[in-house]
């Protein structure tokens, strides 16, 4: 529906397994599945499980705190064997595809990995300065971000039956809240927060959700908005182009004025796409003098 080509960001699988493409959000469901089925063989907390969960120091799991500071990045691999953990899989899988279509995959797995470690950090300090218990683990939490930034962006697409993404994001982000609070699991909370801040904060950076003005837009925005530039300029001059747009060495009586020494730096640097009519009227005529003189 979306396709991060127009935006200067590959949105291609990182690879394909036979036929099938695999990008980001289908290697995280994969990963998800394959966690499943360790699950049921070794049991909750087996000896996998019990390493890469996010998990205080009261639980004797190994901690961050004790220096295993892998568990950072590797909480949400561990997923239980679940029919609603099937639903959760589905619905990344839609959003997600969504959303790195829009971003392209670089920039969603980079998404993918700030919703993962800065919720972690944050709770580990929290931990660490105020004592709160408890762990974190699956991928639930990274679900909520993508459905929050999805709703983000596209607020007022329709979920069945009928209901308005950004009404879907607020129930359910509600419903996590009040469950946390209710059982008092701070631990939980301070993810949940963390990873609704990110995931609003993120999708701003990106340049997207432009109608939530409210939400500051930090600058990683610059920065790929230059990377998207850049991006552009390459496939610019890799693009074959006409002889009518080349910029030929020009001879000692040849010259170019400044005028049309911009305009084909601009076609070098946006492309022929770039150009008004005007300009590309005074481009032809430019090539048509240079032809006639040769």
């Amino acid at each position: 529906m979306y396709s991060s080509r127009r935006f200067g960001y590959s949105d291609d699988p990182w690879f394909r397994i036979g036929g099938f493409a695999v990008s980001t959000t289908a290697f995280v469901v994969g990963l998800g599945v394959v966690s499943m089925i360790i699950w049921g063989i070794e049991g909750q907390f087996g000896p996998i499980f019990r390493e890469l969960v996010l998990v205080s120091e009261n639980y004797q799991l190994g901690s961050v705190m004790e220096g295993e500071v892998w568990r950072l990045v590797t909480w949400p691999i561990p997923n239980e064997p679940h029919f609603w953990t099937i639903i959760l899989f589905a619905i990344f899988y839609m959003l997600g595809s969504q959303i790195e279509s829009l971003l392209g995959r670089w920039r969603f797995a980079f998404f993918l990995v700030a919703l993962t470690l800065v919720p972690a950090v944050i709770v580990t300090a929290v931990e660490a300065v105020a004592g709160v218990n408890g762990y974190v683990a699956g991928l639930r939490m990274v679900e909520v971000g993508v459905l929050v930034a999805f709703a983000a962006q596209y607020a007022h697409a329709r979920f069945w039956p009928g209901i308005p993404g950004w009404v879907i994001a607020v129930v359910i982000v509600g419903l996590d809240a009040i469950q946390a609070l209710g059982n008092r699991n701070w631990f939980a909370l301070i993810v949940l927060a963390c990873t609704v801040a990110v995931a609003l904060l993120g999708i701003r950076a990106f340049g997207y959700a432009t109608n939530l003005t409210w939400i500051p837009k930090v600058s990683l925005s610059s920065s790929s908005n230059q990377s998207s530039g850049s991006s552009r300029a390459s496939r610019s001059r890799r693009r074959p182009r006409g002889r009518d747009h080349l910029r030929s060495i020009p001879s000692p009586d040849e010259r170019v004025s400044p005028e049309m020494d911009a305009l084909l730096d601009q076609v070098a640097s946006q492309g022929l796409d770039s150009l008004s009519r005007k300009q590309r009227r005074q481009l032809e005529a430019h090539a048509r003098r240079l032809r006639r003189r040769r």
